[in-house]
């Protein structure tokens, strides 16, 4: 049973992708988080979660952690990775990171880091921007997650998956500058799913309140993703604006 649930699962998500399926996503993890230690983030990017194939490090957004102790500034590491500058209390905190917007035009030479007028031969140009969060608990922590953070697209957790088990729905809700965003695509998988390209073990829409509720049917890590396309406000310049958000978690 369970293998066919997530057989229903996988192609609802494979069904409803609308954005391209070589698009890659960014997501954030924190690696074995430990009270009165400093917070070490790890980067991902790529097709298979938890698989990471890298990116440019100048092209992603300052890592920071928010949380009871206010806001942790971190600084980056020697590969894809941020370190907090300070250690962290027990508590719940939300790391956040992104990757800055980039431009993807076609022209005769391939695809070019410009803006469509500025490419000669250009055919169609995509501005794509990413944005990161993971939920971070020390300790017995169960704190309030969901708070946003300010992100131009944002994934907020309506529930602590540290209050959670597997089988039970995360309720969430995608924000859009800041309001909430109805009919939005929101895909989930956990690490080890499968190693196949754009596969997802759950697939939605969220409601017109922007809510959804995230079957997390799997204990482990969990990854979360909304997207959602806009029309470029200057079409000389570049035609689709794609925006991401991920959300990861760990499940008990």
């Amino acid at each position: 049973m369970r293998k066919i649930i997530a057989t229903v699962f996988a192609t609802l998500a494979v069904t409803l992708l609308a954005v391209p399926s070589q698009a890659h996503d960014m997501w954030i993890t924190v690696n074995k988080p430990q009270i009165n230690q400093p917070a070490h983030i790890l980067v991902g990017y790529g097709h298979a979660f938890p698989d990471s194939e890298g990116t440019e490090a100048d092209k992603l957004m300052p890592a920071y952690l928010v949380g009871p102790q206010g806001r942790v500034e971190c600084k980056a590491g020697d590969k894809l990775d941020f370190v907090s500058v300070a250690p962290l209390a027990e508590g719940s905190y939300l790391a956040i990171s992104g990757r800055q917007a980039q431009w993807y035009t076609k022209s005769p030479e391939g695809s070019q880091d410009k803006p469509k007028n500025q490419v000669p031969g250009a055919t169609q140009c995509i501005r794509s921007v990413k944005y990161a969060k993971a939920i971070v608990n020390l300790g017995k922590a169960v704190g309030d997650v969901s708070q946003p953070v300010g992100q131009n697209l944002e994934i907020v957790p309506l529930a602590n998956p540290a209050s959670l088990k597997a089988g039970a729905e995360l309720p969430i809700r995608v924000l859009f500058e800041g309001k909430p965003l109805g009919g939005c695509q929101i895909f989930a998988t956990f690490a080890g799913f499968s190693p196949e390209s754009n596969v997802f073990a759950f697939a939605a829409k969220t409601d017109k309140q922007g809510q959804a509720k995230v079957k997390a049917w799997h204990p482990g890590q969990w990854l979360v993703l909304a997207k959602h396309e806009t029309p470029f406000n200057n079409p000389a310049e570049c035609d689709k604006f794609y925006h991401s958000a991920a959300l990861t978690f760990d499940l008990k």
